[in-house]
């Protein structure tokens, strides 16, 4: 199953094309860096915020998700006056019948 990295947020509309893909492009390089699945970075985060207790391995997985939101982020608003921006990444998976789920 492949994964696809989006941004989402209420500033999304601000965002150029070139600055989005360069986001996107941002925290996959993260994700790869560490070896790490997107998709069990957010689950792990998505639990951390449920207030679930969290194992060492999904804490590592929560700070490496947290990098490359912040890679995404940094790169689609680098230059822009304002830091209160309400933009952030998001993961689902494209299944192999071409039906997208989005992560839970």
């Amino acid at each position: 199953m492949r994964t696809i990295i989006t941004l989402a947020g209420d500033d999304m509309g601000l965002v150029s094309e070139n600055d989005m893909a360069l986001a996107i492009q941002a925290a996959e390089e993260v994700f790869a860096q560490h070896g790490a699945d997107p998709m069990a970075c957010e689950v792990a985060n998505q639990k951390q915020y449920s207030d679930a207790e969290i194992t060492r391995d999904e804490a590592l997985l929560c700070a490496i998700w947290e990098e490359a939101n912040y890679a995404a982020w940094h790169k689609a608003t680098i230059g822009w006056m304002s830091r209160n921006i309400d933009l952030y990444i998001m993961v689902r998976s494209a299944a192999a019948d071409g039906m997208d789920t989005i992560s839970a």
